[in-house]
């Protein structure tokens, strides 16, 4: 057989076996190989796999490139940032810093304040980024800002990193036809985010021919820059023969209150409201409900008819009611009027019910401010306002965020700590780290789990600070 000249030759070698596939040293084509001794076939493929392994490693020579090149990468005009602050980043993604919450937190700051001033990240630290998007699918938004068209560029040609490339404009169509589910729905989540109408375009000139699966998924895609523009194939959507995908338009209708279906859900609850926040429950709901809708899904702790009640009342646009009749809502009455204020983002109705009765899911749909003055006025510092405020979304205001820390400590309210530590790291503005020294300054010594959480939460806020300094 032939002498052997390559890696893959001789991967082949070891495969078959010496037996089918002779092999010498000399015919290796790596320099020096033929002064290698082996005293039998199989230790001459052994040391021809030591040699080549290192002369892999040692170094490389790409390919000449046949055809045509592809065309350079678009310009990226943004100046760069100071070698401090990549020195950093680089830092924060080899998990060189360890804080509260993890160093995730600290990149996705970072990414933040250099897309607020306009900077990009060195171009050796897109490779980097680009794991860092990977393995954090979150961060995808914030990371594929910061790289810029340099790294979309660079993505196109490692299909691990395809969430992060720019689909040209000549070939969206044939990829969303010929993509996996998860490559058109990336795809789709990037169109909604600049053409939305072009994406659901898409979407109707393949519905026809999709699995039920398959078309759900695609209406999901659909909350992103959602308007009323969607409301014709959401509503042949609610006659889809799949519960699945009625569901999903269902869900997506909720956030659409001036739709049609919004006022034939209003229409409803206006027949069963007989007197300001006083309603009777319905009846089974008819064939025309059941489209829109409604099905048997108990809200727990409450029988069919009540829940037949919330599921309209979360449809029903806000405008409807007025806030002032919180207060004398029945129970079920309040869990649809939350939903429906969660669906509708409707701030002033989140407000008015966070501050009636406030729970974490209503404090984290509100604005910082708005939840952070709610949450000033809370009096018991127990574990459910740890709950609370592990919920409230930031960046927190200086004022409450120094006044928090005080309070906790004053009230050697640890257990509260330990519930929002990473909300700390994640949300205190800056100016509280003299707070939080202080109380690490004169914290119990045999509260270990507090001290650490201290110093964790005052190696964050220093990292944040020097952050915000390097992008001013």
């Amino acid at each position: 057989m032939s002498g052997v000249t390559t890696w893959d030759d001789l991967l082949s070698a070891a495969l078959v076996g010496t037996s089918r596939r002779t092999f010498a040293l000399d015919q290796l084509a790596i320099p020096g190989a033929e002064r290698v001794e082996a005293d039998s076939a199989e230790a001459a493929v052994l040391a021809g796999a030591a040699l080549a392994a290192g002369y892999r490693r040692a170094g490389w020579t790409p390919p000449t490139w046949r055809g045509t090149p592809p065309p350079p990468a678009a310009p990226d005009d943004r100046p760069e940032c100071s070698p401090a602050a990549a020195q950093l980043l680089e830092i924060m993604l080899n998990r060189g810093i360890r804080v509260e919450g993890g160093p995730e937190l600290l990149v996705l700051h970072w990414l933040t304040t250099a897309r607020d001033a306009g900077q990009r990240p060195p171009y050796r630290m897109i490779v980097d980024l680009l794991r860092f998007g990977t393995a954090n699918t979150a961060t995808r938004p914030l990371t594929r800002h910061a790289i810029g068209p340099r790294g979309a560029w660079l993505a196109r040609h490692n299909p691990v990193w395809s969430w992060a490339a720019t689909v040209p404009p000549q070939d969206v169509v044939e990829r969303f036809a010929t993509g996996t589910r998860a490559d058109r729905i990336a795809l789709l989540g990037d169109l909604r985010a600049t053409e939305p109408d072009f994406a659901r375009t898409l979407i109707e000139d393949t519905w026809g021919d999709e699995q039920a699966a398959t078309r759900a998924s695609l209406l999901d895609c659909l909350h992103i820059g959602l308007s009323t523009n969607d409301e014709p194939l959401l509503e042949q959507a609610l006659d889809d023969r799949a519960a699945t995908v009625r569901a999903a338009a269902a869900a997506l209708l909720d956030r659409l209150p001036e739709s049609a279906r919004g006022q034939r859900m209003a229409a409803r609850a206006m027949r069963l409201n007989k007197k300001r926040a006083t309603f009777e429950l319905p009846d089974e709901p008819d064939q025309e409900a059941r489209r829109d809708g409604i099905s048997d899904h108990r809200e727990p702790g409450y029988g069919r008819a009540a829940s037949w009640l919330v599921q309209i009342l979360a449809a029903t646009p806000l405008s409807t009611w007025d806030t002032e009749l919180i207060p004398e809502a029945d129970p079920e009455v309040l869990i649809g009027w939350t939903k429906a204020a969660l669906r509708q983002r409707d701030q002033e109705w989140l407000t008015a019910l966070a501050e009636h009765q406030p729970g974490p899911e209503l404090i984290a749909a509100l604005t910082p401010e708005a939840a952070t003055a709610i949450l000033d006025r809370q009096k018991k510092l127990d574990a459910r306002f740890g709950g609370l405020l592990a919920a409230a979304p930031g960046p927190w205001p200086p004022r409450f965020s120094t006044d928090i820390v005080n309070r906790l400590r004053a009230a050697k309210a640890d257990n509260v700590l330990q519930l929002a530590a990473a909300a700390f790291a994640e949300h205190l503005h800056p100016s509280a780290l003299a707070a939080v020294e202080a109380w690490l300054l004169t914290a119990d010594p045999d509260r270990k789990a507090t001290r650490r959480i201290l110093r964790g939460i005052a190696h964050a806020l220093t990292v944040r600070a020097t952050i915000l300094q390097e992008f001013q």
